[in-house]
């Protein structure tokens, strides 16, 4: 769902990036703080320092939320559970977990460490707030502090609503998922109520748009707008992860290869295969070993006038040697080395012989067979990256 976005810091081994997202919701934050919230808790409050206070609460908010977000982490690691890193973005932030938790058991404490953790700040903040009240009125620091309580128990009783993808869904989903014994039924009624709650913050949204609250109402809709395609994408992602996971790359390469010879010349290379078979990348072979594969791309970075000179074995990518698989590993795998080179192809070898290529279209052939014959999802190219992104 989101991109890795810019790098921020790395902490106990979690990479923390921010979306470009994130920067509208800072400078909305910031606005909404100096003209609306400061003024109205401090009664004559200076221009400058309302926006003073303004980047601190907004600071104050992100690093709530990275807290937040560093629990789920946390608590992941202690059941071995992969964290790739974690992310702000437009409507707050999210832990990249790489696989579904072991147990339900697992599920429910990772999900139900972030709340704990944002109440544990609120109560934190609202000491701070006691020490730092004046007795005849508001302090500026108290009136951060009391911003920082609010929006820190806020964001920890959202988070339970029991609607995935949020905490309190993945709470439910934890229950469900121990009475069943099903991670798939408990995720498809998790997400049911998680694109309920969508679609009654979108009808909210627009209720509150036609009574004048235009600001307001536009980002209830599109918060439960975020929530209705997260629920929706999320159970997609738990169908294809549980479908694809213990299949081989065998299983689904094509074994019908057409490989280049390492040593034609590139004008040969153009005429007899790229304009014939219309692929626009082909494995490139010398006798039965694999040395890697050439794309259309390699091919326009060199001189028309020299093709009829140069091997394809001299213009073969420097990074096509991670474009290879083998063919007993998990297409679960495979998917995530796609993910990880941005590529829609991959070389499968054995033993340095070329026994067959995966490529996305395989994938999606495979997803659509699965769909007629069992009910199973199907899946377009995008989403099928996305499993990939989360896993990655």
């Amino acid at each position: 769902m989101f991109g890795r976005g810019f790098h921020l810091f790395t902490l106990f081994g979690f990479r923390v990036s921010v979306d470009p997202s994130w920067f509208l919701l800072a400078v909305l934050i910031v606005w909404s703080l100096a003209r609306g919230y400061f003024p109205a808790v401090i009664e004559g409050l200076a221009t400058d320092t309302a926006i003073w206070l303004a980047i601190a609460g907004a600071i104050g908010l992100f690093a709530s939320i990275i807290f937040h977000e560093f629990a789920h982490a946390l608590v992941a690691r202690r059941f071995d559970m992969p964290i790739s890193g974690i992310t702000l973005f437009l409507f707050g932030g999210v832990a990249h977990l790489r696989d579904e938790p072991p147990s339900a058991r697992a599920e429910f404490l990772v999900a139900i460490a972030g709340p704990i953790s944002s109440y544990i700040l609120a109560a934190g903040f609202y000491l701070l707030l006691a020490v730092t009240s004046a007795g005849d009125g508001i302090t500026p620091l108290a009136a951060l502090f009391s911003y920082l309580t609010l929006i820190n128990a806020v964001l920890a009783t959202f988070n339970l609503l029991p609607a995935f993808p949020l905490d309190g869904g993945r709470v439910l989903r934890a229950a469900v998922w121990g009475w069943t014994g099903s991670l798939r039924r408990a995720t498809q009624v998790s997400a049911a109520l998680g694109r309920g709650l969508g679609v009654a913050l979108m009808a909210l949204g627009v209720i509150n748009i036609v009574s004048g609250d235009f600001v307001g109402g536009l980002w209830i809709g599109l918060i439960g707008f975020f929530i209705l395609t997260a629920a929706g994408s999320t159970a997609m992602q738990v169908e294809l992860k549980q479908t694809l996971k213990d299949i081989r790359v065998r299983d689904i390469m094509n074994s019908q290869v057409i490989a280049v010879p390492a040593d034609i010349t590139v004008a040969e290379l153009v005429d007899d295969y790229f304009y014939r078979h219309f692929h626009k990348a082909f494995p490139v072979v010398r006798g039965e070993q694999v040395l890697g594969s050439v794309r259309l791309k390699d091919v326009g970075q060199v001189p028309r006038e020299n093709w009829g000179t140069t091997s394809v074995a001299e213009i073969l990518s420097s990074g096509n040697g991670s474009h290879v698989v083998e063919p007993g590993a998990l297409v679960w795998d495979a998917l995530t080395l796609m993910k990880e080179n941005n590529v829609s192809r991959l070389m499968v070898v054995e033993r340095g012989d070329l026994k067959g290529m995966l490529t996305m279209r395989d994938l999606m052939h495979f997803l659509a067979v699965h769909r007629e014959l069992s009910g199973g999802p199907g899946a377009s190219e995008p989403e099928l990256r996305q499993v990939a992104e989360d896993r990655a």
